[in-house]
């Protein structure tokens, strides 16, 4: 969401005739996009902002501002910490970024802008950042879960979704100037249609919306996040085993392995529950990929509990874990407990998980050796600029050799070697160039032809059943 909440923020300015420089010391304007969910995140914000304060009085025409999460979390108390900050920006604000820095320009004085309806921006209204083949599609914003842990409800409002007619027809718009890849976003995407911004309940679901963008011609690759366990429902699994379409990697948050402590997260499912969707999903997309968050360190979190939580991952086995020491956030009814247990403690418990994840995605990432499969070219390699960077639809990355021509293509490589979690490979097929219509000008292509198809060694859904 922070990265979509920033490219709107850029295409904003660049409409007003701001440009974007590389060099913050050549920069009129400073911007921070914030998020709050972890102290590690503001902690960074708060630093570097305090030592902008001498730039500041160097440069007293500057303008500095601060967009997102930490805007809500801590309002006006931006200003008297840190009085050299120009502009406050609220998640639901940005629209009002341009006039808060032609405000700070005119009167010198500063701005907060706050929004605690609607979405504060119309996406067919949105501004345009041409060139780019991925887009971030936000479906919804807010979240009603209320896990204790958690201070994206009070940053980010009550839940609200759009109606599935415009989200269609944004996504008709971006593959009209030639966006192939969507994610669709939103604190917890499987929620997705209980309330409009009117209140209103929308006669869809997350898995209708699903297979309604599927349809949209030129969009070849679609992805979303985040999701919560309880919404994460057998139609939802469907439509990503009927839809090729759509990612095959689900990120689905477990935070804990203990049924203790994930009632006292307020997650609303036991570990079994969670382990019931996991094998479902599984067993109808066998070359899924399933990605987890993990907390270590929890109020009340006992020794049992955390091996309950070293269990869990042994034997779910996931792709991939993000795993994180607790840490209080403000508002949250987890700040209000005793927050006892020793930093040395929590180190160990993060790294010792840690050591077991990277172990177990290393051997999972052995059994794509061979195989053929589908990626989507992303950059050129960082390494090497004969190289280009792709991701399977796994979101593995894969890197071979090819130039900036291929950008934006989806085309079929060989796994050959995987070094850490970043896979070298061997095209097999690639897409053919578009061919012209009746003007001489390159026809907008869409998915890959069966004619592209014939001859590769596809991914067969038993190999996978076989691997687990």
């Amino acid at each position: 969401m922070n990265d979509f909440d920033s490219d709107m923020a850029a295409g904003l300015l660049k409409k007003e005739g701001h440009e974007i420089v590389k060099d913050e010391s050549s920069a009129d304007v400073i911007l921070f996009n914030t998020c709050s969910v972890r102290q590690h995140a503001e902690d960074r914000v708060l630093g570097q902002l305090a030592e902008l304060k001498a730039e500041k009085k160097k440069r007293p025409d500057l303008v500095i501002g601060v967009m997102g999460c930490m805007v809500e979390n801590y309002k006006t108390k931006f200003f008297a910490d840190y009085p050299h900050v120009d502009i406050l920006i609220g998640t639901r604000s940005i629209p009002e970024l341009p006039k808060a820095i032609e405000t700070v320009r005119t009167e010198r004085r500063q701005v907060l802008e706050l929004a605690k309806t609607g979405f504060g921006y119309e996406l067919l209204e949105m501004p345009r950042l041409e060139g780019k083949f991925h887009a971030y599609l936000p479906i919804m914003t807010g979240c009603d879960k209320v896990c204790s842990f958690c201070i994206v409800p009070y940053v980010r409002g009550r839940e609200i979704s759009r109606p599935l007619r415009e989200v269609a027809d944004e996504v008709r718009r971006l593959a009209e100037i030639g966006v192939k890849h969507v994610t669709l976003l939103g604190q917890n995407v499987n929620s997705y249609g209980k309330t409009v911004a009117s209140g209103e309940s929308v006669s869809s679901d997350f898995a209708t919306l699903l297979r309604a963008v599927s349809k949209v011609p030129g969009i070849e690759k679609i992805g979303f996040t985040t999701s919560h366990p309880e919404d994460a429902s057998e139609e939802l699994f469907q439509a990503i085993r009927d839809e090729e379409k759509i990612s095959r990697r689900f990120h689905l948050p477990l935070q804990s392995g203990s049924d203790f402590i994930l009632e006292r997260m307020k997650r609303d499912h036991t570990l079994a529950e969670y382990r019931k969707k996991i094998d479902r999903m599984r067993e109808l997309i066998p070359d899924i990929a399933v990605t987890t968050d993990i907390i270590v360190g929890f109020p009340g979190e006992t020794e049992a509990d955390y091996e309950a939580t070293k269990k869990a991952l042994a034997d779910i086995q996931f792709d991939g874990a993000f795993i994180f020491k607790y840490s209080p956030r403000p508002h949250t009814a987890a700040a209000r407990w005793e927050d006892s247990m020793p930093m040395d403690e929590k180190n160990r418990r993060n790294n010792e998980l840690l050591n077991l994840q990277k172990e177990i995605t290393k051997r999972k990432n052995q059994t794509w050796l061979g195989r053929t499969v589908k990626v989507m070219v992303e950059d050129m390699s960082k390494k090497s600029r004969e190289e280009v960077l792709a991701r399977t639809w796994q979101e593995k990355k894969v890197v071979f050799k090819g130039s900036g021509t291929l950008i934006g293509s989806s085309l079929r490589v060989r796994l050959e070697q995987v070094f850490d979690e970043t896979y070298r490979a061997e095209v097999v097929s690639i897409p053919p160039p578009p061919r012209a219509d009746h003007s001489g000008r390159p026809a907008k292509t869409g998915a890959s032809s069966s004619s592209e198809r014939a001859g590769t060694k596809e991914f067969q859904p038993e190999q996978a059943a076989d691997r687990r």
